[in-house]
């Protein structure tokens, strides 16, 4: 199983596969329990490939975390004392203690604990191998791409100004104002305007 195939839901407890795809959503199974059922357009999917965590250097891909855990192989339960956990993530990974809440160490702690007989370790490495090399590759592709059209630049031709149409004044309304016969202080005859 990859990362790219677990998912959490908000307001569900656990995490879950994904098995298919429906006209409304996803077809998702408990992992565990092996319970399936539906999402919906209104339900919050978060993929934990696409999750990272706050650390002091810059963000860190969750498979990242999850292989270093596994490669520490003593990671504490997520019932543990709260300040031991976050001194274990900040030695680990460097967590930046400010930005990341307790809630989100023991979701962390509870999804590796979950998922580490379950992931391929393996893939997740290659995954991670294949990211860096990809980024890597990307940053002089785009040097090179801003500095080709820069050399091809051609002058933009003005535009041609549009001429409005002339606007035409409309006569104002020459009608009588109309008789005030309702609410207090109404008089008993009624407006007549002069004739003209």
């Amino acid at each position: 199983m990859e990362l790219k195939d677990v998912v959490a839901i908000a307001g569900q407890s656990g995490l879950h596969k994904i098995v298919g795809r429906s006209k409304n959503g996803l077809i998702v199974e408990t992992i565990g329990t092996g319970r399936r059922f539906s999402t919906s357009f209104q339900d919050k999917v978060s993929v934990l490939e696409d999750i990272s965590i706050y650390t002091q250097e810059e963000d860190m891909r969750l498979h990242l975390v999850f292989i270093k855990l596994k490669e520490n192989g003593n990671a504490p339960s997520p019932k543990d004392d709260m300040k031991s956990l976050r001194a274990y993530l900040i030695d680990l990974i460097s967590l930046d203690s400010e930005r990341v809440y307790d809630n989100d160490i023991k979701k962390l702690l509870t999804w590796f604990h979950l998922l580490k007989d379950v992931l391929d370790f393996e893939k997740l490495k290659n995954a991670g191998e294949e990211s860096d090399a990809s980024e890597g590759d990307e940053a002089p592709a785009a040097e090179a791409s801003t500095e080709a059209p820069a050399e091809e630049v051609k002058p933009k031709k003005a535009a041609a100004k549009k001429t409005a149409a002339p606007k035409t004044a409309t006569p104002k309304s020459t009608a009588a104002p109309k008789a005030n016969t309702k609410g207090a202080g109404a008089s008993k005859t009624s407006y007549r305007p002069k004739a003209v």
